[in-house]
């Protein structure tokens, strides 16, 4: 079941993308911040209690972006990642926005993959964009 998450679920998220290796995400402050907004959007799978996947999204006037999707190494290829970006596109219509855009690394394959098969289509690069030295693919997608 996927559940709305809020700021006293920061802790959880954080120590998701620790224990998976994704050392690019949001740090406790950027997450505080983002909830603070109002503008932030988080949503997550949990198994006996523990966050096992999130997607977080910005709201915008009119586009949203997703900002992560994770999902616990081991609960990778079960289809967690494409049931939160359809119940993430449910939101993001309900919020009555009709693009979504999200970037990923170039050389994440699967997450690729993945938005491809969701509907999402490549429009730019962005040369050197993590730490300086990937490119980052910018996707978007239409609903």
């Amino acid at each position: 079941m996927i559940t709305e998450l809020f700021i006293s679920d920061v802790s959880s998220i954080v120590g998701l993308q620790m224990n998976s290796g994704f050392t690019d995400g949001w740090n406790t402050s950027m997450l505080e911040s983002a909830f603070d907004s109002g503008n932030y959007k988080c949503y997550g799978i949990k198994n006996a209690e523990k966050l096992v996947a999130f997607i977080g999204i910005t709201l915008s006037v009119d586009t949203a972006d997703i900002e992560d999707v994770l999902v616990d190494v081991e609960y990778r290829n079960k289809g967690l990642g494409r049931k939160l970006l359809e119940f993430a596109f449910e939101k993001i219509k309900q919020f009555g926005k009709t693009k979504v855009f999200l970037e990923v690394r170039e050389s994440n394959i699967p997450a690729k993959s993945l938005y491809q098969k969701c509907g999402f289509n490549k429009i730019s690069v962005r040369k050197n964009y993590y730490n300086g030295t990937e490119n980052a693919v910018v996707f978007l997608k239409e609903i």
